[in-house]
């Protein structure tokens, strides 16, 4: 209450000294209550991850903006009768956490998967565990098709779950299914299949689809590809990008008014874990789901999107000539939902898929030998998988990337995962800046870092080209040291420190569900799920680490001027942790919970305790904890890792 007096006696002062003067300023009072701040959080350790790391004792909110950040005295000077004081206790706060690659869209539909129907989610499912030949996998397509009674002409999209678990199932769905014996059970459908990879990366099409895809779009595919074809010379049915894209604007999506509920949930689990801004691709019916919530004033993250439904269906042949209407689009919308990038979404496979000029040694996965070097689609002799890949003319993939730079379309939320497609990238950089000058490929970035030669570390620095890295893959060290080679899992697996040290801009991302602190523990301690540890030398700090997931993710996400530090006049998005981020045991990171997550100035997350503590109560805040939010999964569902 000191500092409430303290404020109106100010004012008073104010007010008295211009009446002694005789002059009228109408406005004095006004101005007063309106400098008023909403909320102080005072008492603590506040990380402002500023230019100098500064650290502070407390922080103002006005509106949804950080009105003062400083010493207690000060900043508590703000606070007037109507203003939420909260002590922290010695409680670190920091800014809002951003992740730069997330499939927000698949990861609430896989945790929450057993929210929607089939008919909801626009996909059937085909279970393999007890497929044993080619028939049976026919006869199973076959009963689906009587269940569901699809209408004829309707596509239909079926998932296949678990054909990848040996490589027998494998051939099966990849070597002896095709469109013809995939239309004998669906006749009056079209029909994909997914190959058991992210989809946008291949599908299997029965005969029906093909025809469709073939006459509205041949002369794209015959030019560009990729599709798989028999010993005929026939394509049969196997398609890779960009033909595999051209399913997008025909394939089933969920209504977003039935998806919508699910991001509800899983934005609150983010909410707990201390997330605000999420980059990622949107689809369009998962953009208008968020949308959706928005309206409902239930959007509590930040949604930085990138467009991903453009790539290879352009109503334009050329993509330099399609691309002109994305032409500085990027940046474009508001400060909760904006455009990051036109993409190609990936422009090569992950695991056995990853684009790379390392030799393998070993198996990998079970898919190994169709794809030995990777997919890599930015090579201009890559028509797809080994020995089964029909000729293409041209690459859609490098021209789209060139086209981009001409136009001024940003690159960015692009899964780039192995050095072969890093070295691509940066080689189409090169030419793209000679062409149309450095600024054209300003704020690019390649997402993923799952294989980096550091040796390409000082060209990406000099052209201006940042990196999204997922600390995930770092476990993934043992299975690439067998399959590869020891030098590659040491030296080439999400090497931050080598690019910190180079001067390049890297910043976090999870590509995963919701394992933030988990996975800021991993780069800090670079540690497998045994506990060795792997690429000692691309260890960072825990500044840069929080630099890497706030202030520089910011900048990835389009936003440094508003996001990403605890600074006057930024947006305010800030989070209170149960403990002290900078002296707990790296080891310990990953048990870091919020007690509170604020977005834009207002609470949306709030522990039972805190609130209990603080008799703390906000208008629309969510109370709960983490454990409690991820336990209202589905059994089977709360490990998801994508």
């Amino acid at each position: 209450m000191a500092s409430t007096s303290q404020f109106r006696l100010r004012c008073l002062v104010v007010l008295a000294g211009t009446l002694a003067a005789a002059i009228v300023v109408p406005g004095v009072q006004t101005a007063c209550a309106q400098q008023v701040a909403d909320m102080v959080l005072h008492n603590g350790k506040v990380l402002t991850v500023d230019n100098n790391f500064s650290i502070a004792q407390a922080v103002a909110i006005r509106g949804n903006q950080i009105a003062a950040v400083g010493a207690n005295a000060d900043v508590l000077k703000l606070a007037g009768p109507s203003t939420t004081v909260v002590d922290l206790k010695g409680r670190t706060v920091i800014p809002g956490l951003i992740d730069t690659h997330q499939h927000i869209h698949n990861y609430a539909e896989g945790s929450y998967g057993g929210a929607m129907t089939p008919q909801q989610q626009g996909t059937y499912p085909l279970d393999w565990r007890g497929v044993r030949t080619k028939e049976d996998v026919l006869n199973q397509i076959r009963g689906v098709m009587a269940k569901y009674q699809f209408k004829p002409g309707e596509w239909v999209y079926l998932n296949n779950v678990g054909a990848n678990e040996t490589e027998g199932l494998i051939k099966i769905l990849y070597d002896e299914l095709d469109r013809w014996n995939l239309s004998s059970v669906t006749p009056n459908n079209p029909v994909a299949l997914d190959l058991t990879i992210p989809d946008f990366n291949g599908y299997l099409v029965n005969d029906t689809g093909m025809k469709i895809l073939l006459d509205k779009h041949g002369a794209f595919m015959t030019k560009y590809g990729r599709f798989w074809i028999d010993s005929a010379g026939r394509p049969d049915g196997h398609l890779e990008p960009p033909a595999a894209r051209l399913l997008l604007q025909y394939l089933p999506t969920p209504k977003p008014e039935d998806v919508a509920p699910i991001y509800k949930k899983y934005l609150e689990e983010m909410a707990a874990t201390g997330l605000t801004t999420v980059s990622t691709r949107l689809p369009a019916y998962s953009k208008a789901a968020f949308e959706l919530l928005r309206s409902r004033g239930q959007l509590t993250t930040r949604i930085g999107g990138g467009i991903q439904d453009a790539f290879g269906n352009l109503a334009e042949a050329d993509p330099d000539q399609g691309l002109k209407k994305y032409s500085n689009i990027a940046g474009q919308g508001d400060d909760f939902m904006w455009v990051t990038s036109v993409a190609p979404t990936a422009i090569d496979g992950g695991g056995s898929r990853a684009c790379t000029n390392e030799k393998r040694q070993g198996q990998l996965e079970v898919i190994d030998g169709w794809w030995p070097m990777g997919q890599c689609h930015t090579d201009q002799e890559f028509r797809g998988a080994a020995g089964r890949a029909g000729s293409i003319q041209a690459n859609y993939f490098r021209e789209w990337i060139v086209s981009s730079g001409k136009n001024n379309v940003r690159f960015a939320n692009t899964h780039t995962a192995g050095d072969r497609s890093v070295k691509n990238m940066l080689d189409l950089i090169e030419q793209i800046q000679k062409q149309y000058g450095v600024n054209a490929t300003k704020d690019w970035a390649m997402d993923h870092c799952r294989y980096v030669d550091p040796a390409d570390l000082p060209r990406a620095a000099r052209l201006g080209v940042s990196f999204s890295c997922a600390p995930k893959y770092i476990q993934n060290a043992p299975g690439v040291s067998k399959a590869y080679n020891e030098r590659m899992a040491q030296t080439m697996i999400v090497p931050v420190g080598a690019m910190v040290k180079a001067g390049v801009k890297v910043v976090y991302e999870a590509d995963r569900d919701n394992y933030t602190w988990d996975d800021l523990e991993i780069l800090l301690t670079r540690k497998d799920r045994q506990g060795k540890v792997w690429g000692e030398q691309d260890k960072v700090d825990k500044a840069t680490a929080l630099r890497m997931i706030t202030r520089w993710a910011a900048d990835y996400v389009l936003k440094g001027n508003k996001l990403g530090s605890i600074e006057n006049g930024k947006l305010a998005d800030m989070v209170v942790l149960d403990r002290d981020y900078m002296t707990i045991p790296a080891d310990d990171v990953s048990t870091l919970r919020p007690q509170v997550t604020i977005v834009d100035g207002k609470i949306v997350f709030l522990t039972p305790a805190f609130s209990a503590e603080q008799n703390l109560k906000p208008a629309g805040a969510l109370v709960a904890t983490y454990d409690e939010l991820f336990k209202r999964r589905p059994a089977g569902a709360r490990s998801l890792d994508f």
